[in-house]
């Protein structure tokens, strides 16, 4: 090899190291113009990967992700790049409920836990947990320790006496019945049954059925006369998402089928455990 070879691969290199560390300090870190509230920045040290940062904060890493756009290529991240992680809780902090609805009951949140799923384990809607736990500003985000209210799904099929609301009405009776449907939603079908004419009542024509639930409102529909010979006898049902729990309150109203005006409950019930 002759010496203007040598010499030559010695530029070459010395030419591609130089390269090398031009790239590596021009290279600039990737940080977010913000944080949202309820986040913190997060400067990447050597060794981290969004899998691992994502354990340490107790989300998935697509999470991570969503909240990091600025993020090129998430499966290259180096250090003093800066990331958007949640706060979490100082030593000894535990998000704690002030109370929990009628029918809830509290349950600490364990290492992996998501609102998604404690919600498909207990069988109920994401939107109960989520709407019933002011104490959490952000869902997406929950740590160990933390308390949260969740409900208490229904045993199926479900069925809850409805008694009278008062004396007067004390030979009236009914039921509240739920199935869950092969497509997951909840059937509830209410009968009442010895109930006086509507009109009775004030200016009312037909009975309704009312069910409330918890951080949702509630839900009415129309209850049918099952025949002139059945004398008393209503009932109606509704298809709902899976909505309904323990603690949910079930009423038979009089109601006026031209103005939607409603009375006073004649029959009601609170579905509680049947166990």
């Amino acid at each position: 090899m002759s010496i203007k070879s040598i010499y030559g691969d010695i530029l070459k290199k010395e030419k591609d190291y130089q390269n090398s560390n031009n790239a590596k300090e021009n290279k600039r870190a990737q940080i977010p113009e913000r944080c949202r509230v309820g986040y913190q920045r997060y400067t990447v040290a050597a060794g981290d990967t969004m899998e691992k940062i994502a354990r340490q904060f107790n989300v998935s890493v697509d999470f991570l992700i969503a909240e990091n756009p600025h993020i090129s290529d998430p499966d290259k991240i180096f250090p003093g790049d800066v990331l958007c992680v949640p706060v979490k809780p100082g030593p000894g902090e535990i998000r704690v409920p002030e109370s929990c609805p009628l029918g809830y009951e509290r349950y600490t949140v364990k290492q992996g836990d998501t609102v998604f799923k404690i919600a498909q384990e207990r069988g109920v809607l994401i939107d109960l947990i989520s709407l019933n736990n002011p104490h959490i500003p952000d869902f997406s985000v929950i740590f160990p320790g933390d308390v949260l209210c969740v409900p208490v799904a229904l045993t199926f099929p479900y069925c809850q006496v409805l008694k009278p609301m008062d004396q007067v009405n004390r030979n009236a009776f009914g039921s509240a019945m739920v199935q869950r449907l092969l497509n997951g939603q909840h059937q509830l079908v209410i009968t009442g049954a010895s109930l006086p004419e509507p009109s009775t009542f004030g200016n009312f024509d037909e009975y309704e059925g009312f069910v409330g639930i918890p951080g949702i409102g509630g839900y009415g529909f129309r209850l049918t006369r099952v025949s002139e010979r059945a004398l008393g006898l209503w009932t109606g049902s509704i298809i709902l998402t899976p909505l309904l729990s323990i603690g949910n309150q079930v009423y038979i109203i009089p109601s006026n089928s031209k103005t939607g005006a409603s009375g006073r409950p004649i029959l009601g019930g609170v579905f509680t455990r049947n166990d």
